[in-house]
């Protein structure tokens, strides 16, 4: 098991124990998904996404409710697809070149940023073309009015490893259905 599923994984059997009512996580996604996603997005899938999406390829969750971390929910294949052609349709236009050197590269939105989690127009994104100061393959947390504070983690690895290690440290707290994770804002 890659050091990526193994990050999930702990985090998906926390996050099960801790919140029995969260959306149900879907099996992995196969090959058809995946390459669906690359062409949709016209992105070169990094690797650590991919084996997280192996492992579940999002969660269940049509009511767009509380998802499990800070009311965040993991994105299916379709999902990502949407979000990502959404926001390149309708906000790519808004977006500009950052003064480099900086974690990103664009200010807005970028099409090398791939959500995975998201709420209510937030999200978190894996950015495959950061800024000189930035690694491709960070965790950014972009909110829906976006106001881009520094990395999460430096790549998705950690991000999750971040957020599980959070959660056994004791630092999350359950709020309806949800963690809520300070530290990850």
């Amino acid at each position: 098991m890659s050091d990526t599923a193994a990050e999930f994984t702990r985090l998906r059997t926390l996050i099960e124990q801790l919140l029995p009512g969260t959306a149900p996580f879907l099996p992995g996604a196969t090959d058809h998904d995946l390459d669906r996603l690359a062409t949709a997005t016209g992105l070169a899938l990094p690797a650590d996404l991919v084996e997280m999406l192996r492992v579940s390829a999002g969660q269940d969750d049509p009511d767009y409710l509380h998802g499990p971390l800070n009311f965040h929910h993991f994105l299916t294949i379709d999902e990502i697809i949407e979000m990502h052609r959404v926001l390149t349709d309708v906000v790519s236009e808004l977006a500009r070149p950052v003064e480099q050197p900086a974690h990103y590269r664009w200010t807005v939105w970028s099409e090398s940023w791939l959500p995975f989690l998201a709420f209510q127009g937030d999200s978190y994104l894996v950015d495959l073309e950061p800024g000189e100061h930035g690694t491709v393959g960070q965790v950014v947390f972009r909110p829906n009015v976006p106001d881009l504070d520094e990395p999460k983690a430096p790549s998705l690895t950690a991000f999750l490893a971040r957020a599980a290690d959070l959660v056994e440290a004791g630092h999350a707290e359950v709020e309806e259905s949800t963690l809520v994770l300070l530290d990850l804002y």
